[in-house]
């Protein structure tokens, strides 16, 4: 479970659209690698966008790596990357999925040999193609709107801590 942080863009009209800074929910599914581990990493975001009558969400798909480092006792920190798509269900865009990748790091505090508490600080940016345009309702009733998104990338800062279990 964690916190994100979103940017802002705008419509061709000068539109600001503004995903609210939210709760997510994270899944991680690891395995050890060498130094490492390999796994898939899964993002859920409900997300209210101002200026728009729908809510909609963000959801992270990827497939991810990081190197662990023993740096204490019962401390380790880990770097990491990772690859995949986002699954957008909003108003402002007509893609459905977005190539997306991100950085990750963080603590691990093990508690037992397989129980660790977690936390972690990633950056998620999704590519968003600048000619992407739809035609949208505003919640005032009949008017219209068309947004185009003037970033090439949708960026996220997420915070996270949890609970790992080995087995």
């Amino acid at each position: 479970m964690g916190y994100s942080f979103s940017n802002s863009f705008s419509d061709e009209n000068g539109i600001d659209i503004d995903i609210d800074n939210d709760i997510h929910y994270a899944l991680g599914l690891e395995t050890d690698l060498g130094e490492g581990r390999v796994g898939l990493y899964l993002s859920h975001q409900p997300t209210k966008t101002a200026n728009f009558s729908n809510d909609g969400s963000l959801s992270y798909v990827h497939f991810q790596s990081a190197l662990r480092f023993d740096t204490f006792t019962h401390l380790d920190t880990f770097l990491g990357a990772s690859l995949g798509t986002t699954i957008v269900d909003a108003d402002w865009t007509d893609k459905d999925l977005l190539l997306s990748g991100g950085l990750h790091g963080g603590l691990d505090y093990k508690l037992t040999s397989q129980l660790r508490l977690v936390a972690e600080l990633r950056w998620l940016v999704s590519l968003i193609d600048s000619d992407t345009t739809t035609i949208c309702t505003l919640p005032t009733g009949n008017e219209t709107c068309n947004v185009r998104i003037d970033s090439d990338w949708m960026q996220q800062f997420q915070t996270n801590v949890g609970v790992s279990y080995s087995f």
